[in-house]
């Protein structure tokens, strides 16, 4: 069985290539459960886009978890990613710690 770090680097991976644009970018990746009880992988995208930008490109945001299923098929890893974007500005005020 594969290790969480393999898991939390393959993310980062795939993050990192779909958003090379993002001027900087981190990633965050939690094992949680869902409300209903089922293990998920809660993953923090924390950007600053450049340019100055609110946010990042919306067709690679809704194409990202497909992106991310896919790669950890291929680790047979089959937890759901659960996927949320969150400027570097709001982070802070959520003080959320990246990676």
């Amino acid at each position: 069985m594969v290790n969480f770090a393999e898991i939390e680097g393959a993310v980062r991976e795939v993050v990192i290539e779909r958003f090379s644009d993002a001027k900087s970018l981190s990633v965050k990746v939690e094992r949680t459960e869902d409300f209903d009880g089922d293990d998920v992988l809660k993953i923090y995208i924390i950007f600053e886009p450049k340019g100055g930008n609110d946010t990042l490109d919306p067709a690679k945001m809704s194409g990202l978890p497909r992106h991310i299923i896919s790669r950890l098929e291929e680790l047979d890893f089959s937890m759901f990613p659960l996927v949320s974007y969150v400027s570097k500005k709001e982070a802070a005020k959520l003080n959320l710690a990246a990676a």
